[in-house]
């Protein structure tokens, strides 16, 4: 059971704080879990810890994994904040060009005499 209390001192050391216990109370299980599999096919407890601590893969990988955990969310909302302002800007922008270009100077509402009478024309015999 060497293997196992040696990986997982390993991989402590290179875990973010935050969620270190959690996560070594994690690996631990499945480690656990793994070695007694082993066991259950004939292997010598030791030699049983040495195989699940090599499928289960290098701490620094593993480590690696489960600290990017916590930035994803993070980039998402990022990119979320990012997408909205995009969007935000390009409707200011439309919306500044229609009123730019509305007939009459009138930010989008065009004047219009009501009361004006119609142009009274002439026609000479």
């Amino acid at each position: 059971m060497n293997a196992v209390v040696d990986y997982l001192e390993e991989l402590s050391g290179q875990l973010r704080r935050a969620r270190r216990a959690r996560i070594l109370a994690e690996v631990r299980a499945h480690l656990l879990d793994a070695v007694a599999a082993e066991v259950l096919l004939g292997a010598d407890p030791d030699r049983a810890a040495a195989l699940a601590v090599e499928r289960f893969g290098s701490p620094a990988r593993v480590a690696r994994q489960f600290n990017a955990l916590r930035r994803r969310p993070r980039a998402m909302v990022q990119r979320a904040a990012a997408v909205i302002l995009a969007s935000a800007a390009t409707a200011t922008l439309g919306t500044a060009t229609v009123w730019a270009f509305a007939p009459g100077g009138t930010h989008g509402h065009a004047r219009r005499d009501h009361h004006a009478q119609p142009a009274r024309v002439r026609i000479r015999p």
